[in-house]
């Protein structure tokens, strides 16, 4: 009897442990973010907080943007007019294809997986190795690229210019600069500019949270508010995901590089050559990460709760074989990544706050 009494006893406490827990996180997170709990970092490095996603500087004006819209979904800049930048960034897929690794012309399958479009005047560089450094570098690019659309710059305006549509909408949108390779990177950016995230709770949350954060702390489950808690703190996540892109802008090691093995990618290393580059990769956004999988820059995870288990370990830690040593250019995983000994409720609830986002 006594036995039972003391079980009702812990099982009562606990309880109330739970919902005070919870009562005391509502506390801290119905104030503006600037009261909200320290973040924690792996390196104790002070990082910007979350925040929406700021409006445009100086936005383009409605017919440029329009322009862009039609180049971005015309095949006509691909060298068998098969592809467009459209064919690996879908709208109503939140701007990737869902695939592991892109396919482009002639359905050759890249190595690197699609990123979604987001905040384009935050990143500092371009695609997961950096190798652009603007944004209208990187519109470029692909139309060169012999797995992408393989066709050349001067093909591409050729085409364009052969089009009496075109001839009038450049002229109309740049007057007197006529169809050249920056009017043409100009208008796909100024298109690319304007693409937001979709509207998700999360978004709702934030943007509430500076302007009336007693309301917007309700917006949160249980769950999520243990998730968003957890993501600024015990988690760490926000040692490499913070401020309003959600992104460092930052080149790491995660340890998903195949070193010298069937699906090696150098990373960063293969644009800067320096060995402390080996196997690193641009941090992505997590803006509507759950509708952007698979993930990672060989879409290698298929499962978000995979990715926080492997971060929750640690991150991938390979090791060097014998003859690989004395190797300067063995990738070497961040000590950014330590082990976070998350319980599976916490594995949970980080996992639902980054479904809201």
């Amino acid at each position: 009897m006594q036995l039972k009494w003391l079980l009702g006893l812990f099982i009562a406490f606990s309880a109330n442990a739970d919902t005070d827990h919870e009562l005391s996180l509502r506390e801290k997170y119905a104030s503006s973010p600037e009261n909200w709990p320290s973040v924690v970092t792996t390196d104790n490095r002070k990082v910007p907080e979350l925040a929406p996603l700021p409006p445009l500087v100086d936005p383009p004006t409605a017919e440029l943007v329009a322009l862009g819209d039609k180049l971005f979904h015309d095949t006509i800049l691909s060298k068998d007019n098969t592809v467009s930048c459209a064919s690996c960034h879908e709208a109503r897929l939140v701007f990737t294809d869902l695939r592991k690794q892109a396919v482009g012309i002639s359905q050759q399958v890249g190595k690197r997986n699609t990123p979604t479009i987001v905040g384009i005047d935050l990143w500092e560089s371009f695609f997961w190795d950096g190798r652009a450094k603007t944004a209208q570098q990187q519109a470029l690019m692909p139309i060169v690229d012999p797995k992408e659309m393989n066709a050349t710059i001067l093909g591409a305006l050729t085409r364009l210019r052969e089009s009496d549509d075109y001839l009038a909408e450049f002229k109309q949108v740049f007057p007197g600069e006529g169809i050249t390779a920056q009017t043409l990177s100009k208008a796909i950016v100024a298109f690319e500019r304007t693409i937001k995230p979709p509207q998700s709770r999360f978004m709702t949350f934030i943007e509430q949270a500076y302007q009336t954060p007693k309301s917007a702390v309700d917006i949160l489950s249980v769950q999520e508010l243990l998730g968003l808690h957890l993501f600024r703190t015990k988690a760490r996540c926000m040692t490499c995901h913070n401020g309003p892109l959600m992104s460092d802008n930052q080149f790491h090691v995660t340890g998903f590089h195949y070193y010298q093995r069937k699906y090696h990618d150098g990373g960063r290393f293969d644009i800067t050559g320096r060995s402390a580059d080996s196997g690193a990769f641009r941090t992505p956004s997590l803006w509507a990460v759950s509708k952007t999988g698979p993930w990672f820059h060989n879409g290698i995870m298929s499962s978000l709760s995979g990715i926080i288990g492997q971060y929750n370990a640690g991150g991938p830690r390979p090791k060097p074989k014998e003859h690989q040593l004395d190797d300067p250019n063995f990738p070497k995983t961040t000590d950014l990544l330590v082990k976070l000994e998350l319980t599976k409720e916490e594995r949970e609830a980080l996992e639902a706050f980054l479904k809201m986002l």
